[in-house]
């Protein structure tokens, strides 16, 4: 694809993003360490690109998904730790032995098997532990973490490295759950320490977490993801049309949008095909030479039409591209107005958007 093929640009500024880890890094200070979670091709941006800037910047510390995730991290980062959230998955330990990745074991059963394999080979395999304290998603439970100590020979060659687990309300820092998980966290580490051999380090906050106030859940490790891209990210699609509508006309699938006065309307090379939520429809916009547009009549597959009737022609002459989302409209913002959240849109973007990187 080339930018005069394509419809929409992707713009990403991989010095913010370094910038951004650099800035959580003095947060929370030299004892702790800021990883840096690349799943999804990070969140969309390209792991490959955006892993590359992290680890130059001085990341030392990654988590992906899958295992071939963390397989196309280790190109860029060769001496990093890479922590594979969904653990050994069955016919994978050999991918994790040749790449150097480590399983984030969630299960008694991928804690049996990858010590079964360590007992096989005669060496101890590096590894880490999820642990529930609340989400009820991944994890051992506190029960089986009791039965895990009463047959320590079941982790006789794991090398624990972490212990992680996850914050449900990180976003409310008044959720009185943030507490709780806390309190259970600690629990969990404590006993787990009475278990293993080797000490470890302890892992509780992704994103939100890191955006707390108490220091107590920054732990050693904090894993931030979209916390990366504050204000490193900008959308930008062209404008394909304009023309002047009259009183009574409609606009898009289904007529659901009806002029009430003369009015202009310009049509954007974007829609639901390339990940711009149709909920948008009629009530989200775009800003175009800096002017909100809002956005009239349905979202169509390819397309999204606004109004641009307040935008002074000459204005609307000098600016061939509007902006979905940028540094003067946070991608936050849109997604609440889409009814999501920012993960879900930034996962959700097309590859058919030209990519942009700034480093």
């Amino acid at each position: 694809m080339t930018p005069e093929q394509a419809g929409a640009f992707l713009t990403v500024d991989l010095n913010k993003i370094a910038n951004n880890w650099r800035k959580m890094q003095a947060k929370v200070g030299d004892k702790r360490q800021v990883a840096a979670v690349l799943k999804t091709d990070a969140y969309g941006l390209g792991a490959e690109r955006v892993g590359r800037a992290l680890y130059e910047a001085g990341c030392r510390v990654f988590f992906t998904a899958y295992v071939f995730e963390g397989i196309a991290l280790r190109e860029v980062a060769p001496e990093a730790d890479i922590y594979v959230l969904h653990g050994v998955l069955p016919h994978t330990e050999l991918d994790f032995l040749k790449y150097n990745l480590i399983p984030v074991l969630s299960t008694p059963r991928q804690v049996a098997d990858w010590n079964h394999l360590g007992h096989k080979e005669d060496i101890v395999l590096p590894a880490a532990l999820h642990v529930d304290t609340g989400m009820t998603r991944l994890g051992l439970t506190a029960g089986q973490i009791d039965s895990l100590g009463k047959n320590p020979d079941q982790c006789k060659y794991l090398n624990v490295k972490l212990v992680v687990s996850h914050l449900a309300c990180a976003d409310d820092p008044d959720n009185g759950m943030n507490a709780e998980q806390l309190e259970k966290f600690e629990t969990a580490c404590a006993k787990l320490r009475r278990i293993l051999p080797d000490d470890f380090k302890e892992s509780l906050s992704a994103t939100d977490g890191c955006r707390l106030d108490d220091e107590r859940f920054y732990r050693d490790v904090v894993r931030p993801g979209i916390a990366l891209y504050d204000g490193a990210l900008s959308l930008e699609v062209k404008i394909l049309q304009i023309q002047d509508v009259q009183v009574g006309q409609t606009v898009g699938y289904g007529a659901t949008h009806i002029f009430t006065k003369k009015s202009r309307v310009a049509t954007l090379g974007i829609g639901y095909g390339d990940g711009l939520p149709r909920s948008l429809s009629n009530k989200g916009y775009v800003l175009i030479a800096g002017h909100q547009a809002p956005i009239v009549g349905r979202i169509s597959m390819d397309l999204t039409t606004v109004d641009v009737t307040d935008i002074d022609v000459k204005e609307l002459q000098q600016a061939p591209m509007a902006e979905i989302f940028g540094e003067d409209l946070p991608l936050k913002d849109v997604a609440n107005i889409a009814g999501t959240i920012d993960y879900e849109m930034l996962t959700n973007l097309s590859k058919r958007f030209f990519r942009i990187y700034l480093d």
